[in-house]
């Protein structure tokens, strides 16, 4: 019996190669309607957040942060400018004291402290970074990475501090105000006849003005 030997050179070989890539990619992603992966990636930490949250009010501010290091070698000096969203809210299942004053058709309410939503959101496309060193310096992306893991913390003490709290007071008791009124009193039939009007303070002010003949020991559970 005769054997017949088909000779393959190496570029046929090469050029078959090629082929089978371009057809059979090995790296296909496979993705949702809308272009997303099918699952979460792999870091993803899921967390759940618990009931019972008013969301107040906040504001956006633009925030920077600097950091320089010098020595006879000269200075290196980084900056990183930002938009940061701050959030504030109430949890309701915490304590609220209301007090109906009928003959002058307001209800007194001391409502929880309210408090920031934490971390601080940061709008990514505001970032702006800036870094340089001194003439004998080689630290300046270093320093920058540092600079970086400042932010989350800086964002955090700066929406808890007592600046960005009393500047946050007035639009968070307004919605308390409008919380109150549509929800809480209307819930309990009042008012059944003419205005009335929501007073809201919070429990962490320090000069509540207390209706005529009323303390503290009136709005306690």
């Amino acid at each position: 019996m005769k054997r017949f030997i088909i000779p393959f050179s190496v570029g046929f070989i090469a050029a078959v190669l090629v082929l089978a890539r371009i057809w059979w990619p090995t790296d296909t992603k496979v993705g949702s309607a809308h272009g997303g992966p099918l699952s979460p990636p792999p870091e993803l930490v899921p967390f759940r957040t618990p009931g019972g949250i008013l969301h107040t009010n906040g504001f956006i501010k633009t925030e920077t942060l600097t950091k320089e290091s010098g020595s006879w070698r000269g200075t290196t000096s980084s900056s990183i400018r930002l938009n940061a969203t701050y959030r504030y809210q109430i949890v309701l299942r915490n304590r609220w004291n209301i007090y109906l004053d009928e003959g002058r058709g307001i209800a007194f309410v001391i409502a929880p402290p309210f408090q920031a939503q934490l971390p601080v959101a940061v709008d990514s496309r505001s970032v702006y970074e800036w870094t340089e060193s001194g003439w004998g310096r080689f630290d300046k992306w270093d320093q920058l990475e540092a600079l970086h893991r400042e932010v989350s913390p800086f964002l955090e003490r700066q929406a808890m501090s007592t600046g960005y709290v009393e500047v946050a007071r007035g639009q968070a008791r307004i919605t308390v105000e409008e919380f109150v009124a549509d929800w809480l009193l209307k819930s309990k039939g009042w008012p059944v006849r003419g205005e009335r009007f929501v007073k809201v303070y919070f429990a962490d002010e320090p000069d509540i003005p207390f209706p005529e003949k009323r303390g503290l020991k009136d709005f306690l559970p």
